[in-house]
């Protein structure tokens, strides 16, 4: 996959906040607003389910890419675009060989080291985070923008920013070496989800 573009806005499931049918017509939304990367990161749900639900999103999501968190056999046989690999999920190597090179394939990192090891790893882009406090993590205080910047500084590949971030927060953390950003509750929580990503959008565009 060496020399695809990497997908800037990202918008990530969760089933505590959104089932997933509700999820798949808020990614359609979201994706003609200007969501280029849509993740599916279910790690309880069975395998059949996940295969219905990414294929679901393929039908419904137009040019957006779809990745789908450590199930390499669900990315493939549902034509999903990549893989999200935690970082005690397969090597990346091995998630290469399994996929037979048809995979971007995204490490989740939440430390300067371990983004070292994913670059070195030949991964094709990293999301880091917490970066701001975010009801995901409950009682853990963000990173700051700093945290970006050191990520940034230490690994050359494509960063995606994770964690409390809002369209008046993209500034910042592309100042800080941010590539693009992650989205949960930002566009799930929204009264108007294509709306919201609409916003991201606009600030990831002005840049």
């Amino acid at each position: 996959m060496t020399g695809t573009a990497i997908p800037r806005l990202h918008l990530i499931s969760d089933r505590r906040l959104c089932d997933l049918r509700s999820f798949s017509s808020i990614a359609a939304h979201a994706a003609a607003a200007g969501v280029d990367a849509v993740h599916l990161r279910e790690k309880q749900l069975a395998a059949g389910e996940l295969l219905d639900a990414a294929r679901t999103l393929r039908s419904g999501v137009g040019n957006a890419a779809i990745f789908v968190n450590d199930r390499i056999d669900v990315a493939l046989l549902s034509d999903a675009d990549g893989v999200q690999l935690g970082e005690s999920s397969f090597s990346v190597a091995d998630a290469r060989s399994l996929s037979g090179g048809r995979l971007l394939i995204g490490r989740s990192v939440h430390d300067v080291e371990g983004a070292r090891r994913a670059a070195d790893d030949g991964a094709d882009f990293v999301i880091a985070g917490h970066v701001y406090e975010t009801a995901s993590k409950a009682g853990q205080a963000g990173r700051g923008p700093q945290f970006i910047a050191s990520i940034a500084a230490a690994c050359p590949l494509p960063i995606i920013a994770i964690g409390g971030i809002t369209p008046e927060r993209i500034a910042e953390v592309l100042a800080a070496g941010a590539h693009g950003v992650a989205v949960i509750s930002g566009i799930l929580y929204a009264d108007d989800p294509g709306s919201a990503a609409a916003l991201y959008a606009a600030a990831l565009a002005r840049g």
